[in-house]
């Protein structure tokens, strides 16, 4: 800064990443995964460090653990109950079965039944949790 002054956070990504008073980020672990798979995807290393601010070599040390961790870009099936048995058997009475659970996760083996209403942020944190035993 002009000033001289550190601030004590910046946004990247929609992350919020704590600025220590040398100037040191603390990037949480899910804008590193966000960093990696986009990587991963085809983006540049150079390009996406420029982008969130942070040293190409840092992140290139992100993508190499990853790789070592065998972290590859994943693709989550997300498949709504009542579509799929609607598409199995269009009777009305299956449709009425259907809709009493609203959403089913299944990532490689594990599958998650999620009821309606089930809080966002607890999903969040089930998922991560699935995704980090993997």
């Amino acid at each position: 800064m002009l000033d001289g002054m550190m601030p004590e956070e910046v946004k990247v990504w929609g992350f919020t990443i704590p600025v220590s008073s040398s100037g040191r980020r603390k990037w949480p672990d899910a804008l590193r995964a966000k960093a990696v798979q986009k990587i991963l995807a085809g983006a540049g290393i150079r390009e996406t460090a420029e982008e969130i601010g942070a040293n190409k070599s840092l992140v290139a040390l992100w993508v190499k653990k990853a790789r070592a961790s065998g972290m590859s870009p994943a693709f989550v099936e997300v498949v709504a109950p009542a579509a799929q048995r609607l598409a199995e058997s269009p009777h009305e009475k299956d449709h009425e079965a259907a809709s009493s659970t609203s959403c089913r996760i299944s990532i490689g083996a594990a599958a998650i039944e999620i009821p309606p209403g089930y809080p966002a942020d607890h999903l969040v944190e089930v998922l991560r949790a699935v995704r980090a035993a993997q």
